[in-house]
């Protein structure tokens, strides 16, 4: 190798290990910003070294609505509402991505009527998967007389991703299945009081498997609609 090649070689490789340190991590979590219903983000920095990030606020279509940033030092954390972001609409809803070359991690806190509802923690970031064809997802629902519940199906990544949501009753029949696609940043929400029966076996597993990893949300009511808590699923539990 001659002198004038090794070190295009060399400059070539710092320059793709400043690339990738700069680009980081990202993180997708499922937000709510509508007229009952906000978000507030809890962003920790857990790598203990001075970073920053960019938080990209997306509504339910996949279109950017608005992106702020900011610095934090060793273990110091942020407070972003996503309403003071974005504002209330019926729309403001789905994916806020997080992009950082640092370690973050995020609570996640959930308030309707500007009271304190529902509180998540996420670790996890955003990965382009392991190669497989598919990455599965479960989470449980009910849709009884006391109880119903909703999901979010949000598309972290700037391709379309496509799947099916499996529902199953607690004795293990299938009682509802869709397939679904979602453009890029684009979210998809499924209320099962208007997809299954209501009555005291409709309670079980929903199994969603799509083509790349994504962010579910699951959402759960009492009888009267009163959002009861939030469940954010960052991670899959099988691919293949």
């Amino acid at each position: 190798m001659n002198g004038k090649f090794a070190i295009f070689v060399i400059v070539a490789l710092l320059f793709i290990g400043t690339a990738v340190s700069v680009i980081g991590a990202e993180y997708a979590v499922y937000y709510a910003s509508t007229d009952s219903q906000d978000t507030a983000l809890v962003i920790m920095n857990s790598g203990g070294k001075e970073t920053y990030y960019t938080l990209k606020v997306y509504d339910a279509y996949g279109t950017l609505i608005d992106a702020v940033s900011g610095d934090l030092d060793g273990f110091e954390s942020d407070y972003q509402v996503l309403s003071d972001i974005v504002g209330q609409e019926k729309t403001n809803w789905g994916l806020a991505l997080i992009e950082t070359p640092g370690i973050l991690t995020f609570g996640i806190e959930t308030f309707v009527n500007d009271g304190w509802q529902a509180s998540e923690n996420v670790t996890d970031p955003v990965t382009g998967g392991n190669g497989a064809n598919y990455y599965w997802y479960g989470l449980n629902y009910a849709n009884t007389s006391d109880q119903t519940t909703g999901i979010a199906v949000v598309n972290p990544h700037n391709s379309p991703v496509a799947g099916t949501i499996f529902v199953y009753d607690s004795a293990g029949n299938k009682v509802y299945s869709t397939d679904i696609l979602l453009d890029p940043h684009e979210s998809e929400y499924y209320l099962l009081k208007d997809l299954v029966s209501e009555k005291d076996s409709m309670w079980g597993a929903v199994d969603i498997k799509m083509t790349a990893p994504i962010v579910v949300a699951g959402e759960y009511f009492s009888s009267d609609g009163t959002l009861l808590n939030v469940d954010e699923i960052t991670r899959f539990y099988y691919s293949e």
